[in-house]
């Protein structure tokens, strides 16, 4: 019912009329998740978000990690779901107690990850970030080639803009908003206290063909994402079509012979303390055979990443709503 709600809510040009929650059906189910559940929590994440703000950094996190001991009950679904992918992309540690302790790591680091959003802005002052291979951004910019940086959902993940711009790489990016509109604004103001510009929705794509274009500073654009119930990137064995967020990067390198940078970042044990590692450029094919060469490009992607979350799967957002079945 969620998931279907989820589609219904993004098909309307408006929020549902207030009306809506005297009548029947999916009508009444969008009018009172848009004006009594979000609001409800809306209001609720706000509050101690603001809190949260007040905190020591390791304080602010740990907050995060208590809330995961019931994450797996309130998300029942997610947890088996989570489960069941990782006993098939890693048979090798498919036993319990492998299982039950990737999914209490992957948990902690999830929710440590929501409760971090409040210290964004003070996690690069107070040496909490290292950094491995800054080289390879700094020999493509050098070069004079607009920077396309391929981010993955791993550790912390806002951490990687976080970084970049700390380093003078100001650049923009591309975002999903959250369903709750109350969430986006905490997001938003999260981001735009350390000076990330984000795009959403057909902004976005002329954002990104402006940016690097003109050459005028790094586009992020994150390569696993998961967009209408569906995790496009990386294939872990399913057939992977030249669509979504990996293929508009396959395409925006081709349309404007941009570098495409893979970069994640991967939380240090159990606390708030992280690595953002970059990695060398990915070859892109560029051919006569435009359609030919999406697929081609996509697969190079796909095979760059892929091994990276496979490595640190117990720090991957999106395990909770792959599916391999």
């Amino acid at each position: 019912m969620s998931r279907r709600l989820d589609v219904m809510a993004k098909q309307l040009p408006t929020p549902p009329p207030f009306a809506w929650l005297f009548t029947n059906g999916d009508r009444r189910q969008l009018a009172l998740r848009y004006w009594l559940r979000d609001t409800a929590q809306g209001w609720l994440n706000a509050a101690v978000h603001h809190g949260l703000k007040a905190l020591p950094i390791d304080a602010c996190s740990a907050f995060g990690a208590a809330m995961a001991v019931t994450s797996p009950f309130r998300y029942a679904q997610s947890d088996a779901r989570a489960r069941r992918n990782w006993r098939i992309i890693r048979p090798d540690q498919a036993d319990q107690a492998s299982v039950d302790a990737a999914m209490r790591n992957l948990w902690r680091s999830v929710s440590r990850t929501m409760a971090e959003f409040s210290v964004l802005h003070r996690l690069w002052p107070a040496g909490r970030i290292a950094v491995e291979g800054l080289e390879h951004l700094t020999a493509v910019r050098d070069a004079g080639k607009p920077i396309l940086v391929a981010i993955l959902h791993l550790g912390n993940w806002e951490v990687v803009p976080v970084t970049g711009i700390a380093l003078g790489y100001h650049g923009s990016g591309i975002y999903e908003p959250p369903e709750n509109r109350f969430d986006h604004r905490i997001a938003a103001k999260a981001r735009e206290r350390f000076g990330a510009e984000l795009y959403a929705g057909s902004d976005a794509m002329r954002a990104a063909l402006r940016a690097l274009k003109e050459k005028r500073a790094p586009f992020i654009i994150f390569v696993d994402e998961c967009v209408g119930d569906h995790v496009f990137a990386p294939a872990f064995g399913r057939s992977l079509p030249p669509a979504g967020n990996i293929a508009y990067a396959a395409r925006l390198a081709r349309m404007t012979g941009a570098a495409i940078i893979p970069a994640f970042c991967v939380r240090q044990g159990d606390r708030a303390q992280f690595k953002v590692m970059i990695r060398p450029p990915v070859e892109i094919q560029c051919t006569a055979d435009k359609e030919h060469d999406l697929s081609t490009n996509v697969g190079r992607i796909n095979a760059v990443i892929e091994p990276i979350i496979r490595e640190h799967l117990d720090q991957w957002y999106f395990l909770f709503d792959l599916d391999l079945s």
